[in-house]
């Protein structure tokens, strides 16, 4: 009997040929940060052109693909938009908001939060201190998923091995590392992922120490959390104190969001 209604559950499954190809587009083109054109979409999703010519138009018209001069097909932050609407986001910031805040007061130094997106790190958040000099991100500026940023590298160590390579590739840039540089990253990811955290001299602001804790979720490391330290003679705390505080941030950030006790340093 167990078996009849089983089987009659999986036939009165709905099938929905037109909305599966779409979703495998985005999702193919969502690990394509150089976009593919027709023919290349057609050959990975074992499908023809004429099948996907028309599915393309209409996600070109709707905004969630753009057609570049080279007939590449690329995503557009039309699905970054529309998770800004999703519960799941607001969930994000309506807890990292009070530790942020909370961790500026206590530092006198700016904090913001990064997730990434398309290639690409997003600043979701930031919080400032009450302090009249400091060094902050604008909240919703985004940057290139390289290695000279904090918050990529830290993102990058936390991957699940399934992810690792991919986002390897990213902040290793487009152009073909030299072995060196290569095996040089993964070592210091390698230390990233041991100690916890990431800290040193900015790479693009002088005078300025970035710290950088993992964000996690139940799935994995889904943010990071950065403390942009300005050196300057009336800092109310100091490196290693800034860092504590920043530790327990992400460890309350990271709690709320449901994670499964990872370590954060």
């Amino acid at each position: 009997m167990s078996t009849r209604k089983s089987a009659a559950s999986e036939e009165s499954r709905y099938s929905a040929p037109a909305l599966e190809k779409g979703l495998d587009v985005l999702e193919l083109l969502a690990a394509e940060p150089h976009g593919l054109n027709l023919q290349e979409i057609a050959r990975r999703l074992r499908r023809t052109s004429n099948e996907l010519f028309r599915m393309l138009d209409v996600l070109v018209r709707r905004g969630y693909l753009v057609r570049q001069p080279d007939s590449a097909y690329v995503l557009t932050l039309r699905l970054f938009e529309l998770a800004h609407r999703h519960p799941g986001v607001d969930r994000l910031l309506d807890c990292a908001m009070p530790h942020m805040q909370t961790l500026a007061g206590q530092t006198g130094q700016s904090n913001h939060l990064c997730v990434h997106h398309d290639a690409r790190l997003v600043v979701l958040a930031q919080a400032e201190p009450p302090e009249p000099m400091t060094c902050s991100v604008r909240e919703g500026a985004h940057f290139a998923f390289h290695d000279d940023r904090v918050s990529a590298r830290v993102i990058t160590a936390f991957q699940t091995a399934e992810q690792h390579d991919h986002y390897l590739s990213e902040v290793l840039g487009t152009r073909r590392p030299a072995p060196a540089r290569k095996r040089a990253l993964i070592a210091r990811l390698k230390a990233i992922r041991k100690r916890g955290y990431d800290e040193g001299p900015s790479d693009t602001i002088d005078g300025v120490v970035d710290i950088c804790f993992p964000i996690f979720d139940r799935f994995g490391v889904i943010a990071a959390l950065n403390v942009v330290y300005l050196k300057q003679r009336d800092s109310r705390v100091t490196i290693p104190a800034a860092r504590d505080r920043l530790r327990l941030a992400a460890h309350g950030i990271s709690k709320a969001l449901g994670s499964l006790g990872r370590a954060t340093g």
